[in-house]
């Protein structure tokens, strides 16, 4: 038999708080009273909640007085169970309401007092002693070497479970944003999926974890497929049969099962004096894994940032980081959306190909900054998380980056922020690609006409040189018949050859019209070249496109614009930064924005130096406007629109430049030779 007497109300108020408030919810109740039964001695309470302070006296006077049916007398309802510990009888626990009405979740009461007898069963036991903790010192070894906290979950049972008796354990880790108990991977033994299923909110009133962690007193049951205060799913899945659980503090709550013999006070008060020790180690695992897991993000994204200042081309780097990200986010998709472009996926982990799918159409459909999670729905159902991201490169929308995990945990802040880097890299990188490509498309046309150049300088002239001197044996009557025949078969094929090269001439100095994303990045290379002046071009992937087509004179005057804007920035601005930019803008209109930073200069008409008069003209001529602004801490900005509708659409007059046909162009070459006077 367990002999205790009865603490002060002050101190016994302390060890119920946390019990009492959550009984009271649970219950319904409007207040709740844990009554201490010294045997012979009146009875004491020990802990109440909801209790004004005349009734609280009077409660005690009536229980002191023993007065039989007070309780009943004094509240409409009254729902008690006894406190019970090795068969005697040590209290009970009442839960009152001043007015008639049924109570919430009865069956709990019986919970909370076996939860009552075992905090009174171990206040007057004995101190743990220190040599039943002395593996615990195995542990902090242990944490510093997990890279995981399946890794960690398997420290503990190897640590604590041999105290018990070869038991299994589990730790429930609290999200206090959210107000939910999360079981860690690998608790139980159990499959990351099914530990994830596992999450309970902590206001939960039929969760054995949630009442543990609120009541912050321990509980054990060893019939557990019979207790209802334990879901009966979580004991099916994780093969429950005998558990006991206590509080890790505000870290959470440690689960310790399937002790081959029952759980006694002798397993609590040794489980509670892991408690501390326990938590502390989880806490250290949680900063330790965190840290590794920002140092890991930071090394991805770096190398990311390397390889586009290297000018990588995004194919070769891209997909390989985004599998790494994907694996350090625990993400199981990780998709980049274009809005004009196949998506660029990564995968890890266990997939779901239908919820893939459901989230790249979110993604598609423009969802903006978006994340939800879908909590677990039933037992082995681990939930899941996305995360979408809108992708842009300035002003100018790129695409989604969208990422979902198959576990309802929503991505931490570090994980977007290191999501929304890449989605700024990606951007830059795209960006990028497309700038050297202008490049590229400009060396190649400039080459093509230095090649025209040369055979024109050097190719043709041979050629008209040797025809010329086959004229001259011709005319001076000094070969016979068969040979003169042989010279003008000569001729004919030096023609032919001539006719040839002049042809080829003419296709490579007139390429196709070069598009309007082209003939900017021309110009930007011109200036750079000619000023010294580092320039930033961004031409948005619809208005490349979408102003493909654009009337020749319309094109000339946006590219003559761009090239008086920059050169006004370049001798008049001073030191700055300047940057191109073409967009289409809601109302369907083909934007040029040149803007910098510098000092600025302005002319007798209010415009920059030399002014832009004559633009402006030319720009509205074009059906257009032209506007420039100065920022209230210097620099300029040059924007020039014209309606989309300038482009060529086959009607209305507009025309296309054909090239001439292959035979066309001979005949023009073999025109040209005949009439073209000799060389100088």
């Amino acid at each position: 038999m367990i002999t205790l007497v009865a603490p002060p109300l002050g101190d016994g108020q302390a060890g119920f708080d946390g019990l009492t408030v959550a009984a009271r919810r649970s219950l319904g109740s409007e207040a709740i009273v844990i009554v201490f039964e010294p045997g012979a001695r009146p009875p004491v309470v020990v802990a109440a909640e909801g209790l004004a302070a005349q009734e609280l006296a009077e409660l005690e006077r009536g229980l002191a007085e023993r007065r039989p049916g007070f309780l009943e007398r004094e509240f409409e309802g009254v729902l008690s169970a006894g406190v019970m510990l090795d068969g005697e009888r040590l209290g009970a626990i009442h839960a009152l309401k001043r007015r008639a009405g049924a109570f919430e979740n009865e069956h709990l009461i019986t919970t909370f007092a076996a939860q009552v007898a075992t905090a009174f069963g171990l206040r007057r036991r004995p101190a743990t002693e220190e040599d039943r903790l002395e593996r615990l010192g195995e542990l902090d070894q242990l944490v510093l070497s997990a890279h995981s906290f399946e890794d960690l979950s398997r420290a503990l049972t190897d640590v604590i479970g041999p105290l018990f008796g070869g038991a299994i354990t589990a730790v429930m880790v609290s999200d206090s944003q959210r107000n939910v108990l999360q079981m860690i991977p690998g608790s139980f033994g159990a499959d990351p999926e099914v530990a994830a299923s596992h999450q309970v909110s902590i206001f939960d009133p039929h969760s054995n974890s949630a009442r543990i962690f609120t009541t912050g007193q321990p509980y054990f049951s060893n019939a557990s497929e019979h207790d209802a205060s334990i879901r009966k799913e979580y004991v099916d899945v994780f093969q429950i049969r005998r558990l006991l659980s206590v509080p890790l503090g505000q870290i959470g709550v440690l689960h310790v099962a399937n002790k081959p013999s029952d759980f006694t006070l002798d397993d609590v008060e040794r489980a509670r004096a892991l408690a501390p020790r326990i938590a502390s180690i989880v806490e250290l695992a949680t900063t330790l894994f965190r840290l590794r897991r920002q140092q890991q993000l930071d090394g991805i994204l770096s190398n990311v940032a390397v390889a586009v200042a290297s000018g990588s081309s995004s194919s070769d780097f891209l997909t390989p980081a985004l599998v790494e990200l994907c694996v350090a986010t625990d993400a199981s998709l990780l998709a980049i959306v274009p809005d004009d472009a196949p998506p660029v996926l990564a995968r890890s982990g266990p997939r779901d190909e239908e919820l893939e799918r459901l989230v790249l159409e979110e993604a598609g459909s423009d969802p903006g900054v978006r994340a939800y999670v879908v909590g677990p729905q039933k037992a082995g159902d681990p939930g899941w998380a996305a995360f979408y991201l809108p992708v842009y490169l300035g002003r100018q929308r790129m695409g989604t980056l969208a990422a979902y995990r198959l576990r309802g945990e929503p991505f931490a802040q570090a994980e977007r922020s290191a999501l929304a880097r890449m989605a700024n890299l990606a951007a830059l990188a795209r960006a990028t690609e497309r700038y050297q490509q202008q490049r590229a498309e400009l060396a190649r046309l400039q080459e093509r006409q230095r090649i025209a150049d040369d055979l024109h300088d050097d190719v043709a002239q041979i050629l008209f040189a040797a025809q010329l001197t086959l004229d001259a044996l011709l005319q001076r009557d000094i070969v016979d018949d068969e040979a003169a025949e042989a010279i003008a078969r000569a001729r004919g094929q030096l023609i032919r050859a001539d006719t040839t090269i002049r042809t080829v001439i003419y296709r490579l100095s007139s390429p196709p019209a070069a598009d309007i994303g082209t003939r900017l990045a021309s110009v930007v290379s011109s200036v750079e070249e000619e000023f010294s002046l580092a320039v930033r071009l961004a031409v948005a992937d619809d208005a490349a496109s979408r102003a493909k087509h654009l009337r020749r004179p319309v094109s000339d005057t946006l590219v003559k614009v761009a090239r008086e804007a920059l050169v006004n920035a370049a001798k008049h601005a001073g030191p700055c930064r300047v940057g191109v930019s073409l967009e289409i803008s809601r109302r369907d209109r083909v934007v040029l924005t040149v803007a910098d930073d510098g000092r600025g200069a302005t002319g007798p008409d209010g415009l920059p130096h030399h002014g832009l008069i004559s633009l402006r003209r030319a720009v509205r001529e074009q059906g257009g406007s032209l506007r420039v602004s100065r920022a209230a801490g210097g620099g300029t900005k040059v924007t020039a629109s014209v309606p989309l509708g300038a482009a060529e659409n086959g009607g209305g007059g507009a025309r296309r430049t054909a090239l001439p046909s292959a035979a066309t162009a001979a005949r023009l070459a073999e025109a040209t030779v005949a009439a073209s006077p000799p060389p100088a």
